[in-house]
């Protein structure tokens, strides 16, 4: 017990360490640029293409059109706005009768919600701006799937044209939305955390200004960060359970799109087991996976 809690001391220190060594390698760059960039919201790889039924994109509705050109405009928040309120009037696509024209809607919200980048934090309009609402880029992305009838287009008894592209394109898109919350997660934040404080407090020369600005940025990504922990988790549970249910036996099919998500092979185990766990239905798929070599 004793070597127990002396090794848990060393992984405290090391760790305490870690981060101090961080913030003193860090400290003195600062002083010479207070200025901290946070995760970048340039736009996510766009390499989704597009399923038949919304290649012609001059055939979508007014409002979609409309969406499109908040996007291609650089609008970022009235587009996440529009897409927020489009989504909660998405309950007519999750019905199993849903039409060619309701779907071909959907995937292209879908389309539009995976391409939008980000809230840019470097601008402080929007941290501002996000200070009195909230994280509507990352409400709207974890939503996506509203947008998508999943009932139906995993039932084989409905029938619509391009129902299998349609799905795959869906599968896709969930696992670019899914890299994407990871690519914006700051995992060494706290250190990040501690370097800006030393900074607002003992800098030189940082006008008042700036110091505001400096620790109203931190504070967003701090909420933020936080915030796209529990998305992650959330996320993982459902795009594994969808998986499943889209190819009960075929864990090459799961792989490929837990690939496109960024998990590598050696990182599959530990997700499988903090989702589904090893209940029977999930065994096809801890079987497919290599042997370790402890």
């Amino acid at each position: 017990m004793k070597q127990n809690i002396s090794i848990q001391n060393q992984s405290n220190n090391c760790l305490n360490f870690s981060i101090m060594k961080t913030v003193y390698l860090l400290f003195p760059l600062f002083f010479l640029s207070p200025v901290i960039l946070l995760p970048c919201s340039a736009s996510p790889n766009s390499q989704l293409s597009l399923p038949a039924a919304i290649r012609n994109t001059d055939k979508q509705s007014p409002e979609l059109l409309q969406l499109k050109k908040l996007l291609d405009d650089g609008d970022i928040i009235p587009f996440y706005q529009a897409a927020d309120k489009m989504l909660k009037e998405a309950r007519r696509y999750h019905k199993k009768n849903v039409t060619p024209r309701e779907l071909a809607d959907g995937l292209f919200l879908c389309h539009l919600i995976t391409t939008a980048p980000f809230i840019d934090l470097n601008k402080s309009s929007n941290v501002e701006w996000l200070a009195n609402y909230n994280n509507i880029d990352h409400k709207v992305k974890e939503f996506m799937s509203r947008s998508i009838p999943f009932a139906a287009l995993t039932d084989k008894n409905v029938k619509l044209p391009g129902k299998e592209e349609a799905l795959r394109f869906y599968l896709t898109a969930t696992a670019m939305v899914l890299k994407q919350f990871h690519s914006q997660m700051d995992y060494a934040f706290e250190a990040t955390q501690i370097c800006t404080y030393m900074i607002i407090d003992h800098a030189s020369g940082l006008s008042t200004d700036k110091a505001t600005d400096l620790f109203n940025k931190t504070s967003a990504q701090s909420s933020r960060n936080y915030d796209i922990q529990s998305i992650i988790k959330n996320q993982e549970s459902g795009f594994i359970r969808e998986l499943m249910k889209c190819f009960p036996a075929k864990a090459v099919e799961v792989k490929k799109y837990l690939h496109m998500a960024g998990y590598e092979d050696r990182e599959i185990p530990a997700l499988l087991n903090r989702t589904v766990g090893r209940v029977p239905q999930a065994e096809y798929l801890y079987r497919s996976l290599p042997k370790r070599r402890d």
